[in-house]
């Protein structure tokens, strides 16, 4: 174990050794941008702020979506009812300006912004609420539809008052709002699904800060700035073009960011990181965040991981500690299924021991005979991912498991896992704004990884949480929920909260870092 980690250690350092020859340009902490900036000419008489992440864009509906770049992307053409900028790290208000809920916990009346128009001029009312939440609510096929399953209908009062009606009181609703960007009534009602086909003719519309201009499948997408934003102020963005690229390979975002290529790289591998730190001109930001690295087991079918020992085995072969010391770059090791600063986190839980005699012994106690084990993980999600998988299967092999890795591209990835065609799969995902439930309702509830797993007193304590809407008592049942899906290993196991990071030019301002894992950077400005 020592010689195969220490040789995967090897061979990322000759990785950052490669990248460390480029020169770069002086490194300042991201503030709010402010008047008085002085524009960068860089594409003619345009402003151009270039950002390259690992992600392709596959589609463009963002109820159909769940990944965390394609919502990050989604930030800067549409508004939501709420968002996470309210005062303390609370809910604010951004299309919604305030709202109420009523005794019984099953109705919420928001008053709506007005003076907001679509990109398309369409006009911003209920029927804009109403027209998104019910196409939720009367399509379960859409990824996002699971996130609603309280969902009974909307009311629309009057132009500006809307009341969101539920079949049960449900404490999470604005956490989830403040994922639902608000989609245009009309141009929803005669194009439906149609109205997500990015071409010549058809541009997505929304109501944010930025027009979606151009788009090739797998390569760039470009969006300039709307001037007729409603909400800007004082951190009116004065970047004319913003143009995102999809580049999988690490050293090449590097390679960018070092020539002055990129304004902003995200997924920045920890030791090219540590490099980048001493090149002038590039800040880095290490965020650990509220997203959890994690396996996911298939129980179903006969399958080995339906054998609780199985899964204990491999909760006990794994050396988390010094997968983060080591390996990850960083993080912390998990002791419960969320990370602390989300609800429902328990201080007292250590971190699983690690022990291969103990994992053994757990092993034996299954009918596991050697059969091979199909381990899936993606590349380009986070830190140090292919290595990471590497030190799981040495791990997994000393404890017994005849494993079968295969590293693929990310999209290759979710078709395989979206099919249940696995054993085990390494993945991350944040907690959206601290809050557990839209993670536990579409990847526990409603198994939307195709576990097979079914534990009905988990299932029941997932919606008793949901429906309640003191946070006290929400908090407490969330903290049972936790404990049972960390008592059985399933069907996830955490291994390590995860750090983020990114590096961006020193002339680059307003970005806004959350503990979510989630970079908006819709009010990013760039400064002499």
């Amino acid at each position: 174990m020592k010689k195969f980690i220490a040789l995967i250690l090897g061979l990322t350092l000759v990785t950052s050794s490669f990248t460390a020859c480029a020169s770069g340009n002086s490194a300042s902490s991201p503030t709010e941008a402010g008047e008085g900036q002085a524009a960068v000419t860089d594409n003619g008489s345009e402003v151009v702020f270039t950002f390259a992440g690992p992600n392709n864009i596959t589609q463009w509906d963002p109820q159909n979506e769940n990944k965390t770049n394609a919502y990050m992307l989604s930030k800067l053409y549409y508004n939501t009812l709420v968002n996470p900028y309210g005062e303390g790290g609370a809910i604010g208000p951004e299309l919604a300006t305030e709202w109420e809920v009523s005794e019984d916990g099953k109705s919420w009346t928001f008053k709506l912004r007005e003076g907001v128009k679509f990109h398309n001029g369409e006009v911003f009312d209920s029927s804009s609420v109403e027209a998104t939440l019910m196409r939720l609510h009367d399509n379960d096929t859409l990824v996002q539809a699971a996130f609603w399953p309280l969902l009974e209908g909307v009311d629309a009062v009057d132009e500006y008052t809307v009341t969101i009606k539920l079949t049960e009181p449900w404490g999470a609703l604005l956490s989830q709002l403040v994922d639902t960007p608000m989609l245009p009534p009309k141009m929803l009602a005669e194009k439906g699904d149609a109205m997500f086909e990015f071409n010549d003719t058809n541009k997505i519309v929304g109501t944010g800060p930025w027009v979606c201009d151009k788009w090739t499948p797998g390569q760039d997408a470009e969006f300039v700035r709307n001037e007729e934003y409603w909400g800007w102020g004082d951190d009116k963005s004065n970047v004319d073009r913003i143009i995102y690229k999809p580049i999988i390979e690490d050293t090449t975002r590097v390679s960018g960011i070092q020539t002055g290529d990129l304004d902003m790289i995200d997924a920045v591998p920890v030791e090219q990181a540590d490099m980048l730190e001493t090149v002038d001109g590039i800040k880095v930001e290490k965020i650990l965040g509220s997203a959890i690295v994690h396996l996911g087991f298939r129980t179903a079918d006969n399958r080995i991981f339906g054998d609780i020992n199985a899964r204990q085995a491999v909760n006990h072969a794994i050396n988390r500690e010094l997968i983060v010391s080591s390996i990850a770059g960083g993080g912390k090791a998990s002791s419960w299924p969320c990370p602390e600063g989300v609800l429902g986190f328990d201080p007292t839980s250590p971190v699983p021991e690690y022990s291969v005699e103990l994992a053994k012994e757990l092993l034996g106690k299954t009918s596991y005979n050697g059969e091979p084990i199909s381990f899936i993980a993606p590349t380009g999600v986070f830190a140090r991912n292919k290595e990471v998988a590497q030190a799981l299967l040495a791990m997994l092999t000393e404890a017994g498991f005849n494993v079968n890795l295969e590293i693929m591209e990310n999209a290759a990835f979710q078709d395989r896992r979206a099919s249940g065609d696995y054993d085990l799969y390494l993945q991350r995902y944040p907690y959206p704004s601290g809050d557990p439930d839209s993670v536990v309702t579409q990847r526990w509830l409603n198994d939307a990884h195709k576990s097979g797993y079914v534990n009905e007193e988990l299932n029941a304590k997932i919606l008793e949480a949901k429906s309640e809407s003191d946070p006290a008592k929400r908090e407490q049942l969330l903290k049972e929920m936790f404990a049972i899906e960390w008592a059985e290993m399933a069907p996830h196991m955490s291994l390590y909260q995860q750090v983020t990071t990114v590096a961006y030019g020193s002339d680059i301002t307003g970005l806004r870092l959350r503990i979510d894992n989630v970079f908006d950077y819709s009010r990013v400005s760039k400064g002499a």
